[in-house]
């Protein structure tokens, strides 16, 4: 949270292996030379994914040493996983397998990144390579040397337990959760939590300078609210959920995920302040830029990214918009590109994906409209139900015939002229699928289902 506001949400099942960042011993089971790509069996189900380099040579039945990539496996695919480790600490990342020392972009100052470079080749361990964090800056050469000795040990560790293994299976998991982010977030004023074990492990980390000393970590007991209540967080989760949402100017923003891309719409609103027209779309393209970039950070969304600002006229206020935009992402941890305005006046941006987005992890698809959004109307519904009927009729069948659908449906349904010569009954049943009637012959003498209504009389029979 930044400033009482939400913008971050991590989430982490209770259930099943952490994926990300895991190290599996896999074994092969497909090679697609057309897409460059194995499969791989981990142990999680269904198959990895692994793309291979050029000239990568693999067979299927090979035991190979994998790690989880950033993206989550999905109820339709699978995990997608490197042959490339990396052991992540607070300050330095771990290459086993490769060389090198790679500094991060986000560390400028030309003398820091050759006295970094100096000292973490140093101490880089055999046959590995090092990647410095930006969270080295102010980090003393001791303590990298610390912790390049740790992450060389876990490695040792993970090689000794791979050895040994003869199948498909996990071999070693990140910590949980709340150590990660630590591990990975600078400038943490206060950590809160209501879980006693995450307290002292935070207490711990703070006394071996993985968090901060400015730091403060708090337990949270929760007496009289519980935590989410006491920062208002459900409400802000519920609000990163919905398609619309409302600036302070009265304007609002539109957000909707599509499958190649996410497209995000700026509208006026309410908003009636500003000497014209085009003053008034700069300052609600200006708040809905510092809202986009919060959003995007919470819902976590990736890939392509289309914004369809109001129209201005004036290039002036399109490059300001732009140069807001490219401000307002910069706090965000993920690679965020922003591409400038096309002919259209559309903006275009990438993120880089990491992870799953916020509504796949919170939401299901609905069991109505199967994520669609949309479902037939109630008078398609029986007007699809009567010509069921009639195919049933034309292969032979001479009813009494009862469709059992929702009442809506029964209740359309039952205004309808029935077919020449055969007798129709529309029964109304709730909890039923509107889009999913049963449609049923009833024998000779055989008692109608209570409430059954038949068709309107064929006024041309």
């Amino acid at each position: 949270m930044e400033d009482g506001v939400l913008c971050e949400l991590h989430i982490e099942k209770q259930t099943g292996v952490k994926q990300t960042e895991s190290l599996f011993m896999g074994r092969v089971e497909q090679i697609r030379p057309s897409v460059g790509s194995a499969f791989v069996n981990i142990g999680l189900g269904a198959n990895a994914f692994l793309p291979m380099e050029p000239g990568e040579k693999l067979r299927c039945g090979d035991l190979i040493l994998v790690q989880g990539a950033a993206k989550q496996a999905t109820e339709g695919k699978g995990l997608r996983i490197s042959r490339k480790v990396n052991l992540p600490g607070k300050w330095l990342v771990l290459l086993p397998g490769q060389s090198g020392v790679h500094i991060s972009k986000k560390v400028k100052d030309p003398e820091l990144r050759r006295s970094l470079t100096e000292t973490c080749e140093a101490i880089c361990p055999e046959d590995c390579g090092l990647i410095v964090r930006t969270a080295s800056e102010d980090v003393t050469s001791e303590l990298l040397t610390e912790e390049a000795g740790a992450l060389f040990a876990a490695w040792q560790e993970i090689e000794r337990k791979a050895k040994g293994m003869t199948k498909p299976g996990l071999i070693w998991s990140p910590e949980g959760l709340a150590m990660r982010l630590v591990r990975d977030l600078r400038g943490i004023d206060r950590i809160v939590t209501n879980d006693s074990e995450t307290h002292a492990r935070l207490c711990t980390a703070k006394e071996e300078r993985i968090v901060g000393a400015e730091t403060f970590v708090e337990l949270y007991k929760e007496e009289s609210q519980l935590i989410f209540d006491v920062f208002g967080i459900e409400g802000q989760i519920d609000k990163a959920l919905r398609r619309r949402v409302w600036l302070p100017c009265g304007g609002y923003i539109v957000i909707d995920r599509c499958e190649a891309m996410t497209v995000i719409d700026v509208n006026s609103g309410k908003m009636v302040l500003g000497r014209d027209i085009e003053d008034t779309a700069l300052r609600v393209n200006l708040e809905a830029a510092q809202e986009i970039a919060r959003q995007l950070r919470l819902r976590n969304a990736g890939g392509m990214i289309v914004v369809d600002f109001i129209d201005m006229t004036k290039p002036e206020h399109r490059e300001q918009l732009v140069s807001a935009m490219k401000q307002a992402v910069s706090t965000d941890r993920a690679e965020v590109r922003v591409l400038g305005m096309t002919k259209l006046g559309l903006m275009e941006m990438t993120r880089k994906r990491k992870g799953d987005e916020l509504a796949r992890v919170m939401q299901t698809g609905c069991t109505m409209c199967g994520g669609d959004g949309l479902v037939l109307s109630n008078e398609e519904n029986a007007n699809r139900a009567l010509r069921q009927v009639m195919r049933m009729i034309l292969a032979g069948q001479r009813g009494p015939f009862v469709v059992r659908c929702a009442p809506p449906v029964a209740q359309i349904l039952a205004g309808m002229p029935e077919p020449k010569g055969v007798s129709v009954y529309a029964v109304g049943e709730k909890g039923r699928h509107p889009q999913h009637p049963e449609i049923a012959q009833t024998g000779e003498g055989e008692a109608l289902p209570k409430g059954a209504v038949i068709l309107a009389e064929n006024p041309d029979q």
